[in-house]
C-alpha cells in the first residue's frame, strides 16, 4: 500500500515568527518563545493522536516504548548551527513491530504511523497509508494550518 505523508510546518504554531530561524541553542527570547509554543504544541498533539488511535510509539526499531516528551522535545523538533540534527523516525501504532529500515516499515501494510523530523528544523512529517482514516483526523485537527501533502522516501 502506497504511504504519504502531510508535513505540519511550524509557521502553523507561531505565526508571528520567522520558524526558518529555530536553532535550538539560540537563547534570544522571541526564539525561545517559538520554540516553547511548537513543544507546547507538539506534547498535545501527539498525546491527541496516541489517544484516538489507542496506540502506543516507539523508535522505527526498537521495542522500547517512547515517552510523548521523547518526541517533543528540542533535540528530535529543532535544528542546532552547532550540533546540526538527528534525523529521527518514531512509529506509532497498535502492537509493536519490529522494522529494520524506513524501506522496511513502507513495505509494511499495516495502519502505523511514521513520524519524522526535518533535517532544517521546520517541521515534522506524519506518514500513512494512502487512504488512512488517520488522515482525515490529522486535517479536522489542524483545520486552521496549511498542511502540505509530501511523498514518502525511505531515505
Amino acid at each position: 500500500m502506497k504511504k504519504i505523508g502531510i508535513s505540519i510546518d511550524y509557521s502553523n504554531i507561531c505565526k508571528d515568527y520567522n520558524t526558518a530561524y529555530l536553532d535550538r541553542d539560540n537563547l534570544d527570547p522571541a526564539t525561545s518563545k517559538c520554540m516553547k509554543q511548537v513543544l507546547s504544541w507538539s506534547k498535545v498533539f501527539l498525546s491527541a493522536l496516541l489517544e484516538n488511535l489507542d496506540s502506543s510509539i516507539h523508535n522505527l526499531s526498537s521495542s522500547t516504548l517512547v515517552k510523548v516528551e521523547d518526541v517533543a522535545s528540542k533535540r528530535f523538533l529543532f535544528y542546532s548551527l552547532e550540533k546540526e540534527i538527528t534525523l529521527q523516525s518514531y512509529v506509532i501504532q497498535k502492537e509493536y513491530i519490529e522494522y529494520e529500515s524506513l524501506s522496511a516499515w513502507e513495505s509494511e501494510t499495516n495502519d502505523s504511523i511514521l513520524v519524522r523530523n526535518d533535517e532544517d528544523g521546520g517541521c515534522i512529517y506524519i506518514y500513512f497509508n494512502e487512504n488512512s482514516s488517520v488522515r482525515q483526523w490529522i486535517e479536522n485537527k489542524l483545520e486552521d494550518f496549511s498542511l502540505d501533502e509530501v511523498p514518502f522516501q525511505a531515505k
